[in-house]
């Protein structure tokens, strides 16, 4: 049937020519339903009332806010958190729209092969420069409790996302079967996991190019309450190769006590590394604070014999003594440990 100029007023109106002539319920013949039917099914129409609301306030507040915000996206800030509707990075930070680069899934990741986290922290760091990197956790997150309670062999893509905080709960299982009652264990498995995560973060290729090119980079893991709204800080800033311990269950176990001296970290690993290592049990530090193994200082000099830097052969002895780290480990699992 062809519209008549009935039709095409009513249209315009914002209504239909079978809502003016008729009663709400005629729709259930097979008309059109009527404009205030739609609108209760549109549950999207509430939103964009809000959204008009929020614009009217924003321009009676400050004329020029949009206009600014048009060339504000230069934050010193990415937020990696969770996707909990309950934490909101802008409120909870107190910055407005354009001051923090958000990035949020579920649990909080930050693991290597997660693409979009990746792609993110890239773009962060390379394009806009951020300063800082905060990840984020909060108590009581769903994922983690997950990551606690939900079997394996459940079939669904949650149970393979969370895959990552259920390998933190098993590196970490005597500390966590030690505390009392689910609740506890969940808060305490959060705080690890930020702590995993955060570890990610520097490790990743983009924070250690950054940092090689002499970038001002800070990382933080920090977690927040539902329960009061207040954050608390893990650890942080990471800001360099010295400030963090490069083996990663030794960064999760110290938490906010990370080891930030290259030479404390050497003699620290040294330590637990154990009797296995014998050939590395003497390791110290000059007056000038420069780091001992065996009697034999390493130089900060450029003109080394081996050409290498202080930092450089302090990087080399961390990765032998990882190493042996590891190979005690293996042993330890042979001859029983579990």
């Amino acid at each position: 049937m062809t519209p008549t100029s009935e039709d095409a007023a009513a249209i315009s109106s914002g209504g239909t020519r079978g809502e003016l002539n008729s009663s709400p319920t005629s729709s259930s013949s097979g008309g059109v339903p009527p404009a205030s039917v739609l609108g209760e099914r549109d549950h999207f129409s509430k939103l964009l009332q809000n959204n008009r609301e929020w614009c009217k306030a924003r321009l009676a507040a400050d004329p020029k806010f949009f206009e600014r915000l048009c060339t504000q996206q230069n934050p010193e800030y990415l937020w990696i958190g969770c996707s909990d509707s309950r934490v909101p990075a802008n409120q909870i930070l107190g910055l407005q729209p354009g001051e923090v680069f958000v990035q949020r899934n579920v649990g909080n990741q930050a693991t290597h092969t997660d693409l979009n986290c990746m792609s993110c922290l890239e773009y962060s760091v390379k394009e806009l420069q951020v300063k800082n990197v905060i990840v984020c956790g909060h108590y009581g997150c769903g994922a983690v409790k997950a990551a606690l309670k939900l079997p394996s062999k459940t079939t669904n893509l949650v149970n393979c996302w969370i895959s990552d905080i259920r390998e933190c709960r098993n590196q970490h299982r005597a500390e966590l079967m030690g505390l009392e009652g689910l609740e506890a264990q969940v808060d305490r498995l959060c705080e690890l996991n930020v702590l995993r995560q955060t570890f990610h973060v520097a490790t990743s290729p983009v924070v250690q190019a950054a940092w090689d090119r002499g970038q001002e980079l800070h990382l933080y893991g920090v977690v927040y309450s539902l329960k009061d709204g207040q954050i608390k800080k893990l650890v942080g800033p990471i800001s360099g190769n010295g400030d963090f311990e490069c083996d990663q269950a030794d960064f999760e176990s110290h938490g906010a006590s990370y080891v930030a001296a290259a030479a404390a970290a050497a003699a620290a690993a040294v330590a637990e590394a154990g009797a296995g290592v014998s050939n590395l049990s003497v390791v110290g530090t000059t007056l000038d604070g420069r780091v001992s193994l065996n009697g034999v200082t390493l130089t900060s000099e450029a003109g080394a014999e081996d050409g290498r830097t202080s930092a450089a052969q302090v990087d080399a002895l961390r990765a032998y003594i990882n190493t042996a780290k590891v190979h005690n480990r293996i042993a330890e699992h042979v001859n029983g440990w579990h």
